[in-house]
This record gives C-alpha cells, structure tokens and sequence, in this order.
C-alpha cells in the first residue's frame, strides 16, 4: 500500500460514486483529524474490511473510531486522542450492526477561503 514505485491513482476513481466525503464531527481522532475542519473520504460498508478508520454509529451519532483485529473474531474500537481511553470490544456479528463506512483517505483543510467561497 505505501509501495513508492506504485502507480498514481486515477481521478476517476477516488471522484467515483461509491463514495463520499464527510465532515470530521468531535475531537476523538484529534490531533491527527480536528473537527469541524477536516474531511474524509469514505466507503459506505456494513461489513469489517479490515484494520483502520471506520464510521460508527455506537449509538450517540456517529464518530470515527480506529478498529482493530483482536483475537476470537473480535474487534476493538477506540478513538486515537489520549483523552479517551474507553475503548469497545465487539464481535463482528455486533460490529456489522454499527459500522457506516470505512475511511479512505484523510482530507486535511490547509486554507478554508477557498472552501467558503462561492462557487463558480
């Protein structure tokens, strides 16, 4: 995946319809993704697709948590700013029923004018 000498990803592909971008919502993934100002790429599932960032609805809306492989055909949920150290251990038949959409890629906002400025 990190391959140097990989092939560049077309445009097509990540503008498909198969996915979308979502707002960043609460400090749980923060530093690395702040609220209310960075995006993700996301690809709706309603399956585990492997380790990674995953929307969830636990319940109380929907966040972002890092999911992990543990041992028993379990996962782990948890959010990456230390602040939050309660994490979730589920099985996937119960992941299955919370999971939204996997997170793709990051989309860091480096200068918002242009994102607030009408479009053209």
């Amino acid at each position: 995946m990190n391959d140097f000498f990989a092939p560049a990803i077309p445009a097509d592909k990540v503008l498909s319809d198969k996915f979308r971008v979502h707002l960043v919502k609460g400090d749980g993934m923060e530093p690395a993704l702040r609220s209310n100002w960075d995006y993700v790429l996301l690809a709706p599932t309603d399956r585990y697709c492997g380790e990674g960032l995953y929307l969830i609805d636990i319940g109380g809306g929907e966040a972002i948590y890092r999911v992990q492989n543990i041992m028993g055909g379990k996962v782990r949920l948890k959010f990456d700013n230390p602040v939050y150290v309660t994490e979730h251990i589920l099985g996937r038949d119960e992941f299955r029923e919370i999971v939204l959409a996997y997170v793709v890629a990051d989309i860091k906002v480096r200068d918002d004018r242009f994102l607030r400025e009408p479009a053209q």
